[in-house]
């Protein structure tokens, strides 16, 4: 057997089963920089690249938690593939891979707001969660979207859900997507900005 057939197959594999994924790319979009954000706010992206393979519009996700003063700028949790793990970035470095962003803020409390900050951070870290088809609260591993929305139903004892579609649905299977967290009734976007 050829060396590069079983990552050409495991490639294929986590392509067109899987809802949810960094997919890291570099891009150099330009977007006016937000102001105003919270912890806890909710940043999300569209990548032109991944969209055919990711259910939805929005590709990925991450969470504001605070703001560097020494730089100027909102730092971001986000659990991304490459390298494979939580780990924090600046906003602008976010912002600069997809072509539409946007900013939601979730409509709960500050302190389950903090929470969720709080739990994401006891996350950095992990390795990346390739089961995107899957979600749990407290796992060894994290999607991008499977984070935050963990980060909410930790810190609210179960009650903030921003899974949209909770459950098995056909297509999202039992995951939950960044279209779903965009869609969810807990959710209002307060930025949003598109160079298409």
């Amino acid at each position: 057997m050829k060396r590069w057939y079983p990552i050409v197959v495991l490639t294929i594999l986590t392509v067109f089963v899987s809802p949810v994924a960094a997919l890291g790319t570099s891009g150099s979009y330009s977007h006016p920089y937000p102001v105003g954000l919270e912890p806890g706010d909710i940043v999300i992206g569209h990548n032109p690249i991944t969209d055919l393979i990711i259910p939805g519009y929005w590709t990925h996700t991450g969470m504001i938690v605070g703001y560097d003063p020494s730089v100027g700028e909102y730092v971001v949790i986000e659990a991304w593939d490459n390298p494979s793990e939580v780990r924090l970035v600046y906003l602008s470095d976010f912002l600069a891979r997809y072509d539409t962003v946007a900013v939601l803020r979730v409509n709960t409390s500050e302190d389950i707001k903090l929470g969720a900050v709080a739990f994401a951070l006891q996350q950095l870290g992990k390795p990346y969660d390739w089961a995107w088809w899957t979600k749990e609260v407290y796992g060894d591993s994290y999607y991008c979207s499977e984070l935050v929305w963990a980060s909410y139903m930790a810190a609210s004892n179960g009650t903030v859900d921003l899974d949209a579609n909770p459950g098995w649905t056909l297509t999202y299977l039992n995951g939950v997507a960044p279209q779903e967290i965009y869609d969810d009734n807990y959710t209002y976007v307060i930025y949003y900005d598109s160079t298409s």
